[in-house]
């Protein structure tokens, strides 16, 4: 019975049959051996079992016979069913499950793209309404400080000057105190100061020389008109003090700035004559300028 099922799978691989047979004749060997079992020698061995195992072996060596045929006959083998690798069915799973888990955290990376690209776009326009909010509080603040300014002028004109601070008692002493309010540039204390003195003490030796710094009080506040009136009383008599000449070629400049050619060149005609030998060198070199400014005659 051995040598029937060993030429029988010799004859299934030599033909090409298919492995599925091994099954049946597995089934027809287990009925032949239950017919021989009354028959045969009771000294002879057991019948072998034919299990789905050892049917599984049997289907393996058939295919490695078909195998081997088809190579000898330099043929193309058949599909061959082979039964999965549970490890490879496992491992498969697994790439299926991380494949699954990619894509998910794909969706969720395009997500939260989306929404920072949102959220960038939504700072972007914050940010240019604050630039937008802070350029208007700039402007705001500035019509403040400007309506203030415009406030305090207003203030100061509706109070008047300052009033004078009070005689000393000594002409000397009071234009020294006003020249101190000139020298520390409190210039409305010192204009009213110096305007009391003249008031004060018209006969003071200093009377003039107080015309002559409200000239200048008034040259620095921008009252050209003012500092020619001032200038032009300090002069006169043409006092030999040691301010006339700077007096004088002041006068010249704020007549200049004026228009007035003719009373310019008048007066620096008079500098000529009273101060040029005693003014100093910058005071001359201003007074010639101002001659060819005016085109004064030599």
């Amino acid at each position: 019975m051995r040598h029937y099922v060993s030429g029988l799978v010799m004859a299934l691989a030599l033909t090409g049959g298919m492995s599925v047979m091994s099954t049946a004749v597995a089934q027809n060997y287990a009925i032949s051996d239950e017919d021989d079992a009354t028959s045969a020698d009771p000294n002879a061995p057991a019948a072998i079992v034919w299990d789905k195992k050892r049917l599984d072996r049997l289907d393996r060596n058939v295919r490695k016979l078909e195998r081997a045929v088809q190579k000898t006959e330099n043929k193309a083998a058949p599909p061959i069913l082979v039964e999965p690798d549970p490890e490879v069915v496992a491992l498969q799973a697994t790439v299926d499950f991380l494949s699954r888990k990619l894509d998910e955290q794909s969706a969720t990376l395009t997500r939260l793209t989306g929404q920072l690209e949102e959220a960038n776009f939504a700072a972007t326009q914050a940010q240019s309404q604050v630039q937008a909010l802070t350029a208007r509080t700039d402007t705001l603040t500035k019509r403040v400080d400007l309506l203030d300014a415009k406030s305090k002028d207003m203030e100061a004109a509706l109070a008047g000057p300052p009033p004078p601070p009070p005689t000393t008692g000594s002409a000397e002493t009071d234009f020294d105190q006003a020249y101190s309010l000139m020298s520390s540039n409190q210039l409305d204390e010192a204009t009213t100061a110096f305007e009391a003195f003249t008031t004060q003490w018209p006969k003071s030796a200093q009377v003039a020389e107080a015309w002559f710094r409200l000239g200048q009080i008034r040259t620095m506040r921008g009252d050209i008109s003012g500092s020619v009136a001032a200038y032009a009383t300090s002069l006169k008599g043409w006092p030999k003090a040691s301010w006339a000449p700077e007096s004088t070629v002041k006068l010249a400049t704020a007549l200049a700035d004026l228009n007035r050619k003719v009373e310019t060149c008048a007066a620096l005609t008079e500098f000529d004559k009273r101060y040029a030998a005693q003014a100093s060198a910058p005071m001359k070199s201003q007074a010639k300028a101002l001659k060819g400014k005016a085109q004064c005659a030599a």
